[in-house]
């Protein structure tokens, strides 16, 4: 949808204005055989060209078309106008068509009656964050002499890696520590591991992948010849007293154990909050019919595609590189992305139409104060 509005200049207006920029800006200006300052305006636009015309015209048509959106509140620009200048006799007329989002009616905001969500901290909980504190302590102890590798162990080798029986750059380590389950080494290299003991040699044959980096080794068989120099086992300390006074200020598991649901009471009665409030938004959109202009939604589309790329530029992450690794397709992750700036264009809309009519401060925690004051959360 498109707003088309006229304006229209005199000669006389413009060169009001256009004096009164020669009068500050005109000393800028050099000219041949004047004194910095002393050059008439005549003269130095014919030296530059309309230096003191156009800006004149620019800051009239500004001052204008501000005025004109304030009168007219409900004409949201969406990009910059297109303006088209016609000279008649001693007036010049502006033609300004602006891109804009088409006015839409508020849905029912007020009186609503939504049921809170609540989130519930059972004992569960508390185990399972337990659970990730021990884990976090979880220590690395040298295996009996006897024990076999198995899945969760790290086995710690020495290995040299060859191609038709040549040893290739990046294939010999000493003392690496590999994890067994990790599938961080090639084809079935830790699988061949399992079972084995401190002090076994194995070759382990392996098959680079097709699409391995390294194009000489790429798809060609591997043999390496490793010794098990070592076995690490994974130690979680037992979720008991002395668990508490490592973990925390507490001297007993007991007295742990409360403070840990006090603190996850605390944040699911936060988290409780945001997602009533979000079903609350969320109902009102919903009860809100918009014809949002594809331009909105591409501008929010790129913004938030800009923040996305600038936020994994900081982890060295491209964002390719990034939908890669989490397993997702780049064109489903663009459309999601741009379903999100649909949402999201939706919720602004309604938001600031609420904050317009209502003539509340466009803060949001003044907006969610309003919203809860004239609905019922049940």
């Amino acid at each position: 949808m498109k707003d088309i509005t006229k304006f229209i200049f005199t000669e006389a207006e413009i060169e009001t204005v256009a004096e009164a920029i020669y009068a500050k800006d005109g000393k800028n200006y050099k000219v041949q055989g004047f004194r910095p300052g002393k050059a008439p305006r005549k003269i130095i636009e014919q030296n530059h060209g309309p230096v003191f015309f156009e800006p004149a015209l620019n800051s009239l048509f500004n001052k204008a078309y501000g005025e004109y959106l304030k009168k007219n509140p409900n004409i949201r620009a969406i990009d910059d106008p297109e303006v088209e200048i016609k000279q008649k006799g001693d007036t010049y007329e502006l033609t300004v068509t602006t891109d804009i989002q088409p006015p839409f009616t508020l849905g029912k905001y007020k009186g609503l009656e939504i049921k809170a969500e609540k989130l519930a901290i059972t004992d569960k909980e508390v185990d399972r964050f337990l659970e990730r504190v021990a884990l976090d302590r979880t220590r690395q102890v040298a295996a009996p002499k006897d024990h076999k590798i198995v899945k969760g162990n790290i086995a710690v080798i020495d290995f040299v890696g060859s191609v038709n029986g040549v040893e290739f750059q990046g294939g010999t380590a000493k003392n690496h520590e590999l994890e067994i389950g990790t599938k961080s080494f090639i084809d079935t290299f830790e699988d061949q591991l399992v079972g084995k003991k401190v002090g076994d040699k194995i070759d382990i044959k392996v098959t680079f992948p097709k699409e391995y980096h390294a194009k000489e080794l790429a798809g060609k068989p591997a043999l390496f010849k490793t010794e098990v120099r070592n076995i690490l086992i994974k130690e979680v300390p037992k979720i008991d007293d002395n668990l508490a006074k490592e973990s925390s200020e507490f001297e007993n598991l007991v007295d742990y154990k409360k403070d840990i649901k006090a603190r996850l009471e605390k944040q699911a009665a936060s988290e409780s909050e945001k997602l009533t409030m979000d079903k609350l938004i969320q109902t009102i959109c919903d009860n809100t019919k918009i014809d949002i202009n594809p331009k909105l939604v591409d501008n929010q589309y790129q913004q938030d595609m800009y923040e996305i790329e600038q936020r994994l530029a900081q982890t060295g992450f491209s964002l390719e590189d990034y939908v890669k690794y989490n397993g997702m397709d780049f064109d489903v992750f663009k459309k999601n992305q741009r379903e999100q700036a649909r949402q999201r264009t939706h919720f602004i809309l309604v938001i600031d139409a609420i904050v317009k009519k209502e003539g509340i401060k466009s803060d949001f925690a003044s907006i969610e104060k309003f919203l809860k004051e004239v609905n019922k959360i049940c």
